[in-house]
Order: structure tokens, then C-alpha cells, then sequence
């Protein structure tokens, strides 16, 4: 390396690795913290290991007493999450079309693309490990590992306070398609010199899995670097160089950067070659179960219960190994000739000759403490985890009914506030990508695809035509139509609402609003627009209603008033 070729992305993503594996941080008086040791405990928690196997120093077997997973399920259910509860709406009164058209369209992609799958492993991980990040990549969002995601200034409250790092191990076949994309740099040098026959899951795997084929270590990092990082990188690859000044050296801006190199012996990385290095956008989305407390990385279940879960292995085992003494059967005598094992040396119908032989009670001693300690560890765990019996489904032998469902309620407030959190950054996921995305994407046969009635159809025709020209509707050319149909969408921005609790807060109030002037409404037009109304906010597609003629209209009662009642909700 050259000293006007610096590899100056190379040496920073290469020295951010090694501090962050390596160095714990500061997070108060005596207080030392590494996000790369605690999402390795989580990793051992999570699959019930023991660090140091299972076996302990003696030679027994160690039981894992799982306390924790039976709780993360606990809240995942509670939290009752489903792709029927992501909608799209529009605030324009212009684009009820839309509207259908555009939820349907999410309906049908939510189905076929697995996303419920996806989103329940996204509670189940935000509320095992107290953190979700989604990264963009192309024109969807997925799930980041964070095991392999370095979060460089671990005291940031957000990742736009800090640079990212994600670890990758790709094969050979991978590197060649992104060699072949033209926009990575020294790929061919990358794929002769960074292979390696091993595999490594992440960096708390000990061990490496020897493969017969070569995996290759890659590093993306997205964050701030300085303009002349930049320029460097540019310049080595370009016939135009450009100049570098003293105040690109302190000019810093966002950028995604792709580093590959090798793992040496001990863990240590070293970065050998940038393939990619651009100006971009901060592709994270990251939810957080728990408060700020300091560092980026929040609590979830497992950290939260690991004292518990320790305390509770160790009483279990306790108890599995008394227990086990306890069983025995033991004799004794003062005959100095009697037989010295009963159980191997007699058989069924002997008679034995003693003057004192008798069974010795064994009985373990403490049970009764060690019982009580680990009925108070279940409640600590319940208290911590807001499990309690309620939640869970059961309850307390001759407790009240009513008392039952104002336990249930004050227990479920604290999964609203998780329901509301885990919403913000999913809504901002579909308003900003998923959707727009549809939109740009849909065509006419997606409209009939998924519709399938021509009443739909008849109504898009109205909607576009009839400022200027409904009166010739038969005759309307079909190129003409496909020309207003892409203007139909025009100006159509879609908001997502993300009702993860199963219905809207505001819906009960907005209908019974309109369940209130609809009763003081006189003028039959205007009452039919407020019901229509109250259909509409209901899911109800009121094209597909029948409607009465003239003559019907004229010979049918209207009602006098309609209640509240008649637009009741279920909260079920």
C-alpha cells in the first residue's frame, strides 16, 4: 500500500470490527458493557446451552429449567399481530378506488410473498431479544441478523447516531452475480485471495465448520465517512482523479461501504479490499421493546430473566439430584455376613436371616426451602415478564369473573404500549417502500386479477369520466380508458394504518359520531351519505350493494332514526 493509496475505508471498517468484538465500553461509574458478549449470552439462552456444556465438574448432568421461552410465546400471543391488520388509506375523498384496488393489491402480496410468517418472527424476536431492525434492500425490507450487526457507538439511541456494520459470509456463486452487476470493484481479486474452506456463523462460534468449498468474509458498513475516504477510493479506480482538500478531510457524509478480507487466527479481522463504496440513504428500520438506558441494544425477555433463569437451573438441579438420593432404597444391619447388596444378591422368594436389618428412611433435606424458592422465582419471572396466570389463560381457583377481566385489562395495557411501538416503524415500511412500490407496479390485468366484478369496473369507468365525459360512456375507447386509468392514480399517496390490536382506536368514536347526526339528519341524501359513510369506515364495499330504483325509493318508508346501537363494534 502505497502512501498516496491509503485504503482509508479499509483501515476504518477493519478498526471498528476489532473494538467492537474486542473492547467493552463505558456506560457509567463501574459500569462495562459489550453488545457483541451480551447477544452471545442471548444466543445461548435462546437454544438452552450451557457455556461450558452440560455436564459439571463432578460428572452430573445439568438440566436447563426453561423459564423464559414459555413467556416470550406468552407475549407474542398477547400481542396478537396479522397482515389483515396492515390497511392502506387515503386521505383524499377522490380515492376510494384506489383505496380498494391498492388494499387488495397488499392483500395479495402479504399471501404470496410469506409475510405473515415473517412478521411473527419479528414479534417473537422483538420480544425474546428487545430489538427488530429491517434494512432495505431493493424495493422491500428485510430482517437483520443481530448476531452479525455491529452497532459502533453502542451508546447511541438510534442507529442515526451511529455507524452499522453487518458481517456476511457469501460462496463463490454469490460473489460471481455481484461481479457480474458491474457495480463492485476488484471482485476477481476478491474471489482468488479471501477464500477460505471454513464457515462461522458469527463471531461467538468458537469453533469453524470445515467446508469442501470457499466462503468469502464480507463487511457492509452504512454510516458517516469523510469526503476524502471517498475521493481515495474513487481515484483508485478512475483515470480522472480527483483533487483532495483539506476540508474534504473534515467533511463528513453518509455513505454505504462493502469491505471484504480475512480472518486471522484469534478472531482478528483484516480488511484487504473495498468492493463498493457510495453517498446513500440510512437503509435501517429498528424497533425497541424496552426504554433507553444508556445504550442502543434494550432489554428483552431473555436479558431481563437471565439472573432468574440462572438462579432457577441451579435450583432445579438442586432438586433433580436430591431427589435422586432420596429414591434410593438403603438397609442396614450389624451383621458383618449378611449379603452387601439386597437388591443384586437376593431373589424374589428368598428368606434372609437377620436380627436387625431395617430400611433406612431417606428423606432430602432443604426440599421444602428449595420448593418455596423455586415457586418464588416463577412469580419474579411472571412479575418481570407481565405473565401472570391471566395473561396466560388461566386463573386463580375462586377468583371473581369480573376480577378476572380488570386483571386481564391492566395486564394488556403494557402490550397496547408494545402494539404501538412495534406499529411506527412498520407503517413506516410499507408507507415508504411496500406501497409505493404496488402502486408503481400495478397494471390494468391486476385490476381484474383482483376484483373478478365487473361492478368494480363499471365504477372506475364513472369515476374517471364523468367530469367531462359521461354522456358518451358506450363509447369510450379503450386506449383512452388505459390513458385515465394511470391518471387515476395520480397524486395518490397512501398512508398505512397498522392496526395490530385488531381494530382502530378511533373507530368506536368515529361511528358513533355518525351514529349521532345520522339520527338528527332529516334530508334522505345526505342520511344515505352519512350510512354510506359509516360502511365505508367499516371495510364494507358499498358498490357491491344493491340499490333501489326511483320508483322503489318513492314507494318505500325512510326510517325515522337510527341509533348508536345499529353501529355497534365488537372489541372481541
Amino acid at each position: 500500500m502505497s502512501g498516496k493509496d491509503k485504503n482509508l475505508l479499509a483501515k476504518q471498517i477493519q478498526d471498528e470490527v476489532r473494538d467492537y468484538l474486542t473492547k467493552d465500553v463505558d456506560l457509567g461509574e463501574n459500569i462495562k458493557y459489550s453488545q457483541h458478549g451480551l447477544t452471545k449470552r442471548i444466543a445461548l439462552f435462546e437454544s438452552k446451552t450451557y457455556p461450558k456444556g452440560k455436564l459439571d465438574s463432578q460428572g452430573n448432568y445439568k438440566y436447563w429449567f426453561d423459564i423464559i421461552n414459555a413467556r416470550v410465546d406468552a407475549e407474542v400471543k398477547n400481542i396478537d399481530f396479522d397482515t389483515k391488520n396492515i390497511e392502506a388509506y387515503s386521505l383524499s375523498n377522490l380515492h376510494e378506488i384506489p383505496d380498494i384496488i391498492v388494499n387488495l393489491q397488499l392483500t395479495h402480496w402479504l399471501k404470496e410473498n410469506g409475510q405473515a410468517e415473517e412478521l411473527n418472527s419479528d414479534i417473537e424476536q422483538g420480544a425474546g431479544w428487545g430489538n427488530v431492525v429491517w434494512k432495505k434492500v431493493g424495493k422491500d425490507y428485510e430482517r437483520v441478523d443481530l448476531r452479525n450487526f455491529y452497532v459502533i457507538n453502542q451508546t447511541a439511541e438510534s442507529l442515526h447516531d451511529s455507524p452499522a456494520i453487518e458481517r456476511y459470509q457469501y460462496s463463490q456463486s454469490k460473489l460471481n452475480k455481484m461481479k457480474a452487476s458491474g457495480k463492485y470493484k476488484d471482485m476477481q481479486k476478491i474471489i482468488a485471495n479471501c477464500g477460505e474452506n471454513t464457515y462461522k456463523a458469527n463471531e461467538g462460534v468458537v469453533d469453524d465448520s470445515i467446508t469442501t468449498t470457499p466462503y468469502y468474509l464480507l463487511f457492509e458498513r452504512n454510516g458517516e465517512v469523510s469526503v476524502e475516504a471517498l475521493k481515495e477510493f474513487k481515484n483508485r479506480f478512475s483515470e480522472e482523479k480527483e483533487e483532495i482538500t483539506d476540508e474534504d478531510k473534515e467533511t463528513y457524509v453518509y455513505a454505504k461501504v462493502i469491505g471484504a478480507g480475512v480472518e486471522s487466527k484469534g478472531g482478528k479481522v483484516k480488511i484487504k479490499y473495498i468492493a463498493f463504496a457510495e453517498e446513500a440513504k440510512m437503509p435501517y428500520k429498528e424497533y425497541h421493546r424496552s426504554r433507553y438506558k444508556g445504550r442502543w441494544f434494550r432489554e428483552g425477555l431473555y436479558e431481563l430473566l437471565f439472573d432468574l433463569q440462572v438462579r432457577g437451573n441451579e435450583v432445579g438441579n438442586q432438586l433433580a439430584r436430591g431427589l435422586e438420593w432420596a429414591s434410593m432404597t438403603i438397609f442396614k444391619t450389624n451383621d458383618k455376613l449378611f449379603v452387601q447388596n439386597i437388591i443384586s444378591d437376593l431373589r424374589n422368594g428368598d428368606i434372609i436371616k437377620s436380627k436387625d436389618i431395617e430400611q433406612v428412611s431417606v428423606r432430602m433435606q432443604g426440599a421444602d426451602q428449595l420448593l418455596a424458592e423455586w415457586n418464588r422465582i416463577i412469580t419474579m419471572a411472571n412479575e418481570i415478564a407481565n405473565s401472570r396466570e391471566i395473561v396466560q389463560g388461566e386463573s386463580s381457583p375462586g377468583q371473581p369473573f369480573r376480577l378476572g377481566a380488570l386483571l386481564n385489562t391492566n395486564a394488556n395495557k403494557l402490550y397496547d404500549f408494545i402494539r404501538e411501538k412495534f406499529a411506527i416503524p412498520l407503517r413506516e415500511i410499507f408507507e415508504e417502500t411496500v406501497i409505493p412500490g404496488l402502486v408503481l407496479e400495478l397494471k390494468m390485468k391486476d385490476i381484474i386479477r383482483l376484483t373478478g366484478k365487473s361492478e368494480m369496473l363499471n365504477r372506475m369507468l364513472i369515476l374517471i369520466v364523468e367530469d367531462w365525459y359521461a354522456r358518451n360512456l358506450v363509447n369510450l375507447p379503450k386506449k383512452l380508458f388505459l390513458i385515465e386509468f394511470k391518471k387515476l392514480f395520480e397524486g395518490y399517496k397512501a398512508l398505512v394504518a397498522v392496526i395490530i390490536t385488531g381494530e382502530n382506536v378511533d373507530l368506536p368514536e368515529k361511528l358513533q359520531t355518525l351514529a349521532t347526526f345520522i339520527q338528527l339528519e332529516s334530508d334522505p341524501v345526505r342520511r344515505s351519505y352519512l350510512i354510506e359513510r359509516a360502511m365505508r369506515i367499516k371495510g364494507i364495499d358499498i358498490g357491491d350493494l344493491p340499490r333501489s330504483t326511483p320508483n322503489q325509493l318513492q314507494k318505500s318508508a325512510v326510517p325515522t332514526s337510527i341509533g348508536a346501537g345499529d353501529l355497534a363494534i365488537s372489541k372481541t
